[in-house]
């Protein structure tokens, strides 16, 4: 039988422990408590939100449904209250007679309605609404509270598994007042596996243990309840071996916090041969050679992981797979035009210099959105070649480099976050001025092409026709002069080191390229419902980087000589299910471009890119029209859009079938020219060669069976070559070589 709670079983800490307890509700829903009138915006909307009359589906849509429309969620009030009130010739409400007011009959199924009954005449809703009704449809006092915020608790609570506990909710208005509208808050869990919650804010923690944010939505504010489920039965020795897990930084001790609340235990950390390859992977974008691995296996300086780290940051092959990695975000495309092609070998060139030399992360951003002139002179300019329009101005600037999916906010309030299209167009005002000359149909965007800044330029809001000041988000407004960039003014509020946004968005975008996951999931899209999985991590990380004066390489020197990256992928008793927190390592399948150069590295034969120097690797194409057969099966994208989620990493059948039948990987395999090849008129032993084999596919040794197993499989084939190429072949379509683990 489900236990149920009313109050914390457990608490996270103090601060949780003394936190002030809201009732749970009760009927009837509370009013402005400043005065008996009835208030539309602070009393009446909320309701419709709730019953989800003004949602996407419903009313609330761009046309309306069934000739009535609501504002998206309510946020448009005023617009609401005419619809409602004076809407169809006011025959929604009838004072005279509440009851026989469309509004409350629809909604209770007394006549048809397309959306089903909403509430019954006995709910709290109906009551206020026809109370509302009665009195004439009040709009409220005009100088009534605002609301201000909204309060979830507990914040943290600890839940046993199947067990319930209420959460409550607190609108906060601006004269400090509060509020109970925890029976009109819209509550959703982000990982129902972990625990779900009802529309009443009961919330069930399920078997499975973990974390979850339970977001609570009221009007235009969030908040967020972060629900943890401990393991049932953690392991005896569990503060032994957080105790012994090594502290390097401050990563790996947010790491130990966090696990200790979910009673997991951390994985050991890789063998040498693991990290070797991993870190090679992620920074330099290649395997590491036999003669790499054997020296660092060989070594017993204890410093050789850093050193590692060190070298592999200070290579060109970082500054090439880190080049692919950023012109892919910044959208380097050539569109099949043979015009664009000096723009993006100049832009994709520029990236990479820029990576090489450590260009600060601030001057590097810079340098891109204020970019003016020819692309061939100013290769940066080539971001405008493709982010051609205001819209996609503020969305990929917000999007790359912000971490934020404000593109909803265009058209209405962002309905998960606090933007407006006040907020959206605020930012557009900073590219008002921007323009450009020769080139501006899509069949015309020449390299010759030329970004400029007019003398002045505006920005009007769609709803009002009122020009739009420029401002960052949650920041006063900037008077722009005549003649200046305004662009820069963005930058200088983007790069500010209380800017909530700029430096997060960055660490956790490079978080997610080392581990597979950000701390913040998806890496776009932060905002107060989507929290970071260790939000302390993230802030702190964040911090540092700024301190650092935006230094690329040290975030990810950061990341790369924590435990916490250091761990080995195998997963204990405690952490199988765990995918957040990252008490062990995530494998993922390698990026198209990486496992296309892997395969060409351990088979020693090169593909060729068309109009590209030969041994050109897949690393190092400037952009989306160097492809072929191979790279597009294995998600390389588009380059359509800023969302690292157009990169496909997901195994398919078409990619199995592949690996098996396609006499690509085969034929590089059993080449006559390859690495197979050479390696069976080698003159040493087989036993020799065969380690050499395993070092060069998997940066290891082959275990003793594998070694006899192979052996024998050599010696049982009459064509000595075909044999060393079926078995590098078999090798390479294995999970060990095809993944970073």
């Amino acid at each position: 039988m489900r236990r149920t709670f009313s109050v914390l079983m457990i608490v996270l800490s103090a601060s949780a422990l003394h936190a002030e307890s809201l009732p749970i509700p009760t009927d009837p829903i509370p009013t402005d408590a400043a005065t008996t009138q009835l208030h539309f915006a602070n009393d009446i909307v909320p309701i419709f939100t709730k019953l989800g009359c003004n949602s996407g589906g419903c009313h609330g849509k761009s046309t309306g449904r069934g000739g009535f429309k609501l504002s998206l969620f309510g946020f448009e009030p005023a617009d609401d209250f005419d619809a409602i009130s004076r809407g169809s010739r006011g025959r929604r409400v009838f004072p005279a007679s509440p009851d026989e007011s469309l509004l409350l009959k629809k909604a209770t199924m007394a006549v048809p309605h397309g959306g089903g009954r909403r509430m019954e005449t006995t709910d709290p809703e109906f009551v206020l609404l026809r109370e509302w009704i009665a009195a004439e449809m009040p709009t409220g006092r005009g100088d009534a509270p605002k609301i201000t915020g909204l309060r979830i608790e507990p914040k943290t609570p600890l839940m046993a598994n199947d067990v319930e506990l209420q959460l409550t909710a607190a609108a906060i208005y601006s004269d400090g007042s509060t509020r109970d509208v925890t029976r009109l808050t819209r509550f959703r869990s982000s990982d129902s596996a972990v625990a779900d919650v009802d529309e009443h804010g009961l919330v069930h923690s399920e078997s499975r243990s973990g974390e979850t944010a339970i977001v609570g939505l009221y009007q235009e504010q969030a908040a967020v309840s972060r629900v943890i489920v401990p393991t049932a039965n953690p392991p005896n020795d569990l503060q032994q071996r957080l105790n012994d897990l090594p502290i390097r930084n401050f990563i790996d001790r947010h790491l130990v916090t966090k696990l200790k609340q979910l009673r997991v235990a951390p994985a050991s950390v890789a063998d040498d041969g693991a990290f070797l390859r991993r870190a090679t992977l992620q920074i330099a974008g290649r395997l590491p050679s036999p003669a790499e691995t054997q020296a660092f296996l060989a070594s017993d300086d204890s410093n050789k992981r850093e050193q590692l780290i060190d070298r592999l940051l200070d290579s060109q092959d970082y500054a090439d797979h880190f080049a692919q990695k950023w012109s892919d975000l910044l959208r380097n495309k050539r569109r099949g035009q043979t015009p664009r092609i000096p723009g993006t070998i100049a832009f994709h060139r520029w990236i990479r210099n820029a990576l090489a030399s450590n260009l600060p992360y601030d001057q590097f951003v810079r340098e891109i959105v204020t970019a003016t002139g020819n692309v061939t002179v100013n290769p940066p300019a080539q971001w405008y070649a493709e982010v051609r329009y205001l819209d996609r101005y503020v969305d990929d600037t917000a999007q790359v480099f912000l971490g934020l999916r404000i593109g909803c906010a265009r058209c209405h309030h962002h309905p998960f976050e606090k933007f407006s299209q006040d907020d959206y167009f605020g930012l557009a005002a900073f590219f008002s001025r921007v323009d450009r000359k020769g080139g501006a149909g899509v069949a015309e965007r020449r390299a010759d092409e030329t970004i400029f800044v007019k003398a002045t330029g505006e920005v009007k809001h769609p709803l009002t026709d009122a020009v739009v000041v420029a401002r960052g988000l949650d920041a006063p407004a900037i008077e722009l002069a005549p003649y200046a960039d305004p662009r820069h003014s963005l930058v200088d509020w983007m790069s500010d080191p209380d800017n909530e946004y700029f430096a997060r968005a960055f660490v956790n975008r490079m978080w997610a390229h080392f581990f597979g996951r950000g701390l913040v999931e998806p890496i776009d899209d932060m905002r107060v419902t989507n929290p970071a999985s260790i939000e302390p991590l993230l802030d702190e990380f964040a911090a540092e980087f700024v301190e650092s004066k935006f230094d690329m390489r040290q975030v990810i020197h950061t990341i790369c000589t924590s435990t916490t990256y250091q761990l080995s992928s195998q997963a204990n008793e405690t952490n199988l299910d765990e995918t957040q927190s990252h008490s062990r390592f995530y494998p993922r399948r390698l990026a198209a471009e990486v496992l296309l150069d892997a395969t060409d590295q351990v088979t020693d034969v090169k593909t060729g890119f068309s109009g590209l120097p030969s041994g050109t690797r897949a690393v190092q194409l400037p952009d989306e029209d160097y492809s072929n057969k191979f790279l597009t099966l294995f998600g390389r994208p588009k380059r359509e859009s800023a969302c690292e989620c157009e990169r496909t990493a997901q195994p398919s059948l078409s990619q199995s079938l592949f690996v098996l039948n396609d006499s690509f990987l085969l034929g590089k395999a059993t080449s006559s020219a390859g690495y197979a090849a050479k390696l069976s008129a080698d003159n040493r032993a087989d036993d020799e060669k065969l380690r050499e084999l395993f070092l060069t596919v998997f940066s290891r040794e082959p275990s003793e069976q594998e070694l006899h197993d192979a052996t024998a499989y050599i010696r049982s084939e009459k064509d000595v070559r075909k044999a060393y190429g079926n078995l590098l072949w078999a090798l390479m379509s294995t999970k060990e070589f095809m993944y970073i683990h």
